[in-house]
């Protein structure tokens, strides 16, 4: 009996695999990496959700869970490129604000307008039960991940 419990254990890993082969996080948009994107998007959500004008790397980092070397890279990339600015803070010259540039604020909307397009068709083709049970079962995914990531890992 036990046994049946476990008998689509291959096809849950297969369903996960298709995902990795998915080329939806490795091509470029807009000439720029998925990952900088994300930190556009990231930038501008967190100006709308905080009311702060600008981040510093290490929020940045937090939101997107990479480390702040990674998203000192991205910055750097991203100024090169005329989508954000950074500047120091008005109390504390030791921290640097990251902020968008009118470029990064119009790409960072364009990314949202197309993020949230792509999620309202999946409701479209879904429906909204179905889809309100996905992000139900994906957040519990999420939470099971991250409990097992928690754990030390054995010798």
């Amino acid at each position: 009996m036990n046994e049946d419990k476990y008998q689509n254990v291959d096809g849950l890993r297969e369903a996960f695999q298709q995902f990795s082969r998915m080329n939806w996080r490795k091509t470029t948009v807009w000439g720029l990496k998925p990952s900088e994107v994300r930190m556009l998007v990231s930038l501008k959500l967190g100006k709308e959700r905080e009311g702060k004008k600008g981040q510093t790397v290490s929020d940045i980092s937090k939101f997107l869970k990479v480390t702040s070397p990674t998203v000192t890279q991205m910055v750097n990339s991203l100024i090169a490129q005329g989508y954000v600015v950074r500047s120091a803070d008005a109390q504390d010259r030791r921290i640097s604000e990251i902020t968008l540039t009118e470029k990064g604020e119009h790409l960072a909307e364009m990314a949202v307008t197309k993020s949230r397009n792509t999620f309202k068709g999946m409701i479209d083709y879904m429906g909204k039960d179905k889809t309100d049970s996905l992000m139900e079962l994906l957040n519990e995914v999420y939470d099971y991940f991250e409990e097992l990531n928690d754990q030390p890992t054995e010798s």
